[in-house]
């Protein structure tokens, strides 16, 4: 996945705390404290090209498990698999995929947004690359809340060559939608990156 669209949190500080029972009246009272929170926000975009030094490098404040991986230029380490560059075309274009070199088949890495605010219906845009003999599966979630509903998913290779072009998606975020989920699930063998 490559440009996502996906918003970012904003912290915020000074959020009170709920009330406590004050030891000299039994009354309750409130408590500052300066402990940030996240604020879901309706806008935003990732190239992976811009570090982030209060998240992993690279991810915009995107959370990742399994083998998701920034790779910072070029094509993936596997030979056969892949895009040749990122999206953007340049040797230095940076792009999120999993690298299916290690793990076991069926081995599934999710890539979760940001926390999302969307009052409206909206939607998040984002382009992939599926070039190899064992590719997988992509699936987009939308989740509100702890609740996911896949609204898009495709298998296998769809790329002929490690320099043919990305295809860019487009997946509607129903109203209330609080994260997207980009589900990788590897293939059969390391000629699998997406």
């Amino acid at each position: 996945a490559d440009g996502s669209a996906v918003p970012t949190a904003v912290p915020t500080s000074g959020a009170p705390t709920p009330p406590s029972a004050s030891p000299s009246s039994g009354a309750p009272t409130m408590v500052p404290t300066t402990a940030p929170t996240i604020t879901p926000v309706d806008t935003f975009s990732c190239d992976f090209n811009t570090p982030n030094v209060s998240s992993p490098l690279y991810w915009c404040g995107m959370t990742f498990s399994g083998l998701w991986r920034v790779d910072q230029g070029g094509s993936t380490p596997s030979f056969s698999t892949g895009p040749a560059m990122g999206q953007g075309g340049t040797p230095t274009d940076n792009y999120a995929h999993i690298e299916t070199s290690s793990g076991s088949a069926g081995q599934v890495s999710t890539l979760t947004s940001v926390p999302l605010s969307v009052p409206v219906t909206g939607y998040v845009s984002f382009y992939y690359h599926m070039y190899g003999a064992t590719i997988g599966n992509l699936t987009v979630s939308t989740c509100t809340g702890a609740t996911c509903t896949a609204a898009w998913s495709t298998s296998g290779q769809q790329h002929t060559a490690m320099d043919a072009a990305w295809t860019q998606q487009t997946v509607v975020l129903p109203m209330g939608t609080t994260s997207v989920q980009w589900i990788a699930t590897k293939g059969t063998s390391f000629t699998g990156d997406i």
